[in-house]
């Protein structure tokens, strides 16, 4: 046992200045846990309530709006325009665009750039549909079916336009959304480097843990001292509860991956698509137009895919992707009361640390005086 004097004071020392290392430690650790999992939760849930979304109804837009296109020229090519003007499948899947592009910007999450390419994309909708509405006016009169025709072009030609069309703004604009997600899923607190930010401290109070056993042990002859041993399985508590939160960023990335596969799969058949009435826009400005247009209507026809037809259309359904990704994001939100049990084990364990050494402090403490 040890003996009164300068030595139990040098003990005293050493064990009030291991205890405040450990608790420190354990304030550490517990903080940078909580900043952790409470970083990658907040860019989950912002993937989740914007990015991804963003990226996604952009695509949607475009689909809508091909199918919109698609829908107004059978309309015309049959006659049922003369009748019913447009259609309601082309003003359906018009509403449906634009509901997904208020949905952009609310999403928006390629800041000032994004909102300029969206300006310009609902200015030339606003047009593209003009076009359409004269369209209709003028074909429902035989001596202007003519002029609807021309309209008509004009407005595919505004959809289509291989510079600076619709459909090809939209690619800009789901590009840009798309890049905004890929960065978000790769840096800031998703960044593999963010896991050194609480694993290296955690295993610093492990070992210092270790340590103190060691200590107490040395200068007691007791195997174990069980305070400290509880903190320590605690703390391994601790890291697997914050290591979900790497799971969570894992998930999230996962959904990323649905979210490119989801692009690039509609946009393997967005060609064909858009391309699958073209035949009867041809046909159309042939029968109405004729010589008066030029070789307006032989350029249209050169881009018309060989065999007469365009192919059968193979792009992926974004309503069915979105779905998809949602219930992948929704799985990788874990609820927040995590936080709020980080939180206790980190206090868990700095109450365990001043019970370890609460005895051999005050044993000392007594011998002193």
């Amino acid at each position: 046992m040890p003996h009164p004097g300068g030595g139990e004071m040098s003990t005293l020392r050493r064990l009030r200045r291991l205890r405040v290392w450990l608790l420190a430690a354990t304030a550490v650790v517990t903080l940078a846990a909580l900043a952790t999992f409470a970083g990658i939760q907040s860019t989950v849930a912002g993937v989740r309530a914007g990015t991804a979304p963003a990226v996604l109804e952009v695509v949607a837009a475009q689909d809508a709006l091909v199918e919109a296109d698609n829908a107004v020229v059978i309309s015309f090519h049959t006659g049922q325009a003369a009748l019913i003007g447009p259609g309601e499948r082309h003003q359906s899947e018009l509403v449906t665009a634009r509901q997904s592009l208020a949905q952009v910007a609310e999403h928006n999450a390629a800041g000032a750039e994004g909102s300029r390419a969206l300006q310009v994309v609902e200015g030339l909708l606003a047009g593209y549909a003009n076009f359409v509405e004269q369209a209709d006016a003028h074909y429902r009169q035989p001596e202007t079916r003519m002029l609807g025709a021309a309209d008509l072009w004009y407005a595919s030609r505004l959809m289509h336009a291989p510079d600076n069309g619709i459909l090809v703004r939209l690619g800009a604009l789901a590009d840009l959304q798309h890049t905004a997600l890929r960065e978000q899923l790769s840096g800031g607190w998703l960044a593999p480097a963010v896991a050194a930010l609480w694993l290296l401290p955690a295993l610093a109070l492990l070992g210092l843990l270790g340590y103190a056993q060691f200590e107490l042990r040395r200068r007691f002859r007791r195997r174990w001292n069980f305070w400290l041993a509880g903190a320590t399985a605690v703390l391994l508590g601790l890291i697997v509860t914050t290591s979900f939160g790497f799971g969570s960023a894992s998930g999230a990335k996962d959904a990323g991956s649905t979210v490119d596969m989801a692009v690039a799969e509609w946009r393997s058949g967005a060609v064909a698509e858009a391309a699958a009435a073209r035949p009867e826009l041809v046909s159309l400005l042939r029968d109405h137009c004729g010589p008066d247009c030029g070789g307006v209507v032989d350029e249209l026809a050169a881009t018309i895919p060989d065999g007469g037809a365009a192919p059968a259309a193979t792009a992926g359904d974004p309503a069915d992707d979105g779905r998809r990704v949602t219930q992948e994001l929704a799985a990788a939100d874990l609820p927040a009361f995590t936080e709020y049990l980080i939180a206790g084990l980190g206090l868990a364990i700095a109450g365990l640390v001043v019970a370890g050494f609460r005895r051999r402090i005050d044993e000392y403490r007594f011998r002193s005086t």
